[in-house]
């Protein structure tokens, strides 16, 4: 498994890069607003530091605190569209193939 710890819980790559991703969109809607990282930070509710934990994507930050950066700077919608289900073919799938076909009795 492919996998990277630092001070947190142990991600798969594609998570980690996930998180720093997430975390430079964030700083960019920060930067492109002209605010700093203290204001970012005081409209969070959180220290300087957390902040910068934050716009780093390093796993210990809360995702409450991810939610509330994103909502902060305008993309709450898109937290809806998070693991929706009906945007999970596979699992749409895989329930499709476990149910019985209409009209045919079960054994």
């Amino acid at each position: 498994m492919n996998a990277i710890r630092q001070h947190g819980p142990l991600l798969s790559f594609q998570s980690t890069q996930a998180l720093q991703k997430l975390g430079e969109n964030i700083r960019t809607a920060r930067l492109r607003r002209g605010e700093s990282e203290a204001l970012a930070a005081q409209r969070t509710g959180v220290s300087r530091l957390t902040w910068r934990k934050l716009e780093a994507g390093e796993p210990t930050v809360s995702l409450g605190l991810f939610f509330e950066a994103m909502t902060v700077y305008g993309f709450a919608e898109q937290l809806f569209d998070l693991a929706d289900p009906e945007l999970d073919l596979d699992g749409q799938a895989q329930d499709a193939a476990r149910r019985p076909l209409k009209g045919r009795s079960k054994g």
